[in-house]
């Protein structure tokens, strides 16, 4: 949290409800919402949660109308993106008025605080994104017997630029 207050960028990348990869009984929308909540320095300082959902599919074209650096950065404009296997994440403007959803479900609000799948916000002198899948990010090798997805270079989405943009917004550099 004090990383951020003072300025530096966190990408929070979760993944669906009962996602817990290593069978300590935590998963990855609980540790993110722990952070959150129980962090010594602030309660809901990003102004969001990341809802318990595990959605199997779905080719996200819903975005917010707002212009974005996100989405319309120096690597590229973001069309869309991907669920595979993801969640989503609830909005709390009135914990922090700089939450903005940037891609929704499609059949949500594109300017709702329900069913968002990347949002941004700040904290201080800081910057958070927080998205719903990691497979969006996925460049499909994984271990063993998991099953991948390539989410990097999936035609039915622009995730390369998505986190390409992304990190430059929260590295300050657009």
């Amino acid at each position: 949290m004090q990383f951020v207050q003072n300025g530096g960028g966190l990408f929070m990348i979760s993944d669906h409800d009962k996602s817990d990869r290593n069978n300590d009984g935590i998963d990855s929308p609980a540790i993110l919402n722990d952070l959150m909540q129980n962090n010594g320095v602030a309660k809901d300082p990003f102004g969001f949660q990341i809802d318990l959902k595990n959605i199997s599919s779905q080719n996200l074209n819903n975005l917010t109308p707002q212009t974005n650096p996100v989405l319309n950065g120096p690597f590229g404009a973001v069309k869309g993106s991907i669920i595979r296997n993801g969640t989503t994440v609830t909005l709390h403007p009135t914990a922090n008025a700089q939450v903005r959803g940037l891609i929704y479900l499609n059949s949500a609000s594109p300017t709702g605080s329900k069913n968002a799948f990347l949002v941004s916000s700040s904290y201080g002198k800081g910057r958070v994104l927080a998205i719903g899948d990691s497979s969006t990010i996925d460049d499909g090798t994984c271990r063993g017997n998991d099953q991948c997805y390539d989410g990097w270079n999936d035609p039915a989405a622009q995730n390369r630029a998505l986190f390409l943009n992304g990190t430059a917004w929260l590295a300050k550099a657009i």
